[in-house]
Order: C-alpha cells, then structure tokens, then sequence
C-alpha cells in the first residue's frame, strides 16, 4: 500500500532550534497510513492522554510496583485490557485507542516471557534481554526514546521526524512502495531492524529482510522515483502521486 501524502505533515518538521526545545515530540503514521500525534491530540489534557502514561505504567516500574505487585499480576491486568480495548467504546480518539492495544498486545508478549528479570529483593525490573532494546531512560526533545523504538520496530508504526525537516523513520521492508509519495516530496526514509517475538525463546528478535527477498517491484520503484526526482522540480512532483485517496 502507498501512503496518502498528507501535507499536514510538514508542520512537525520543526527547523527553529527554539521551537524544538518547547514543542513536544510524537508524531507517528498508523498502520493504516492516517497521522496520529501521540502528545497533541491527546483526549485527556494532562500526561499525553490515553497513551503514554499506560506504557510508562508497566515499563518504568518504580519501587513501589515492583513491591506491590507480581508480573503475573500485571499481565493479568494487561489481558484484561486487551479485551476492554476490543469491546468497549471509550471517550478517546479512536487512534488512540488502536495505539493501546497494539501497545497492550506487545506488552503482553513481554510479561509472559520468562526472560525478562524481576528482582524482587533489591526492587528491579529489567525488560531489555526480552524486548531487544538496552535500557532507554531518557526522552529527547519530549519523546519517550522507548516508546518509538516499540512502536516503529515492533507495532508498525512510522516515526515522523520533528528535528529532521522531511524524515521518517520506519522498521518496514517495502519503503519505496509504502512512501513513494513522500520520497517524492524529497521525504528522507530511515530504515532501522524490525522487531518480531520468538515464541520459543520468548524474545523480541531483529529481523532484516535478505536481498534476495526484495520484490522486482520495490526495485523497479526505487529506480523510478530516482529519476523523477532528478528531473523534476518538487513543485510539479504532485501529478506522480500514486495515491490519490486520504485514509480518514
């Protein structure tokens, strides 16, 4: 599927160093191809809404959790989540909605491996040898680094670069089908390993697709648009879309 050109995102392409100190950070492209600002459209005006306090409830655990609960306990409660998220209507923004449970789901991977280290006695939780990823603290520019590595490698999303005027960062093999409108609006792609779980082993494990894989149509593709984009001033690039439908 090639994504809709939305020239609705241009805006998170932030180039003033100012700016990008204040603006919160966490734009991402949905599986289904619509834009979806985590922090900005939230519902819920404190904490960036229905999402980002949920993930950090069950990956930054504190001492308190760790002491009040057991992991068998939280994936119970994630399980339980994952059926209120498939049956019930919440006030939210329904891709708010669809960012939890996909999170919920790949949460539920993490705790029922038996991998991941929960140290009772000295009060720490490390999820890193099952979710492929060293531990990330810190957020950058207001994102939480953890929360797009998840989303982008494992939950296919698509990352909209605000400190990177016309980037995207995605985990997906087909990028020159997928983002053939936006390369065509000089959109650089950055490719990083998608994440896929091991049922046996019980990890979050990189997945690169070997050459031999590509399709002649992703070839051929990345030919055409190096020579239109060559050719043709970015202002005439428009009649070259190859989707003319917006996704609501």
């Amino acid at each position: 599927m090639t994504l809709y050109y939305d020239d609705y995102i241009e805006q998170y392409g932030i180039q003033d160093e100012i700016l990008k100190q204040c603006w919160g950070d966490g734009t991402y492209i949905m599986p289904n191809g619509t834009l979806f600002d985590v922090e900005r459209y939230a519902s819920v005006a404190h904490a960036s809404g229905f999402v980002i306090p949920f993930f950090r409830n069950y990956m930054y655990l504190d001492k308190e959790d760790i002491n009040f609960y057991t992991k068998e306990e939280l994936l119970e409660f994630l399980i339980s989540w994952e059926k209120a998220l498939l049956t019930r209507k919440y006030d939210v923004n329904p891709k708010e909605q669809k960012m939890r449970l996909d999170l919920v789901r790949y949460l539920i991977n993490v705790y029922k491996s038996s991998k991941f280290i929960w140290d009772y006695e000295n009060e720490v939780v490390d999820f890193s040898q099952v979710i492929g990823i060293p531990n990330i603290e810190e957020n950058w520019f207001g994102r939480d680094v953890l929360l797009k590595e998840i989303l982008v490698r494992a939950c296919n999303y698509d990352a909209v670069e605000s400190t990177l005027f016309r980037s995207i960062t995605t985990s997906k093999f087909n990028i020159y089908e997928t983002f053939y409108d936006y390369i065509l609006h000089d959109y650089k792609i950055y490719k990083i390993p998608k994440l896929i779980f091991n049922e046996k082993k019980e990890v979050y494990e990189e997945y690169s697709q070997p050459d031999y894989l590509i399709s002649d149509k992703e070839l051929r593709l990345k030919v055409e648009l190096e020579a239109i984009c060559s050719s043709i001033p970015l202002e005439e690039r428009d009649q070259y879309c190859r989707s003319k439908v917006k996704i609501s």
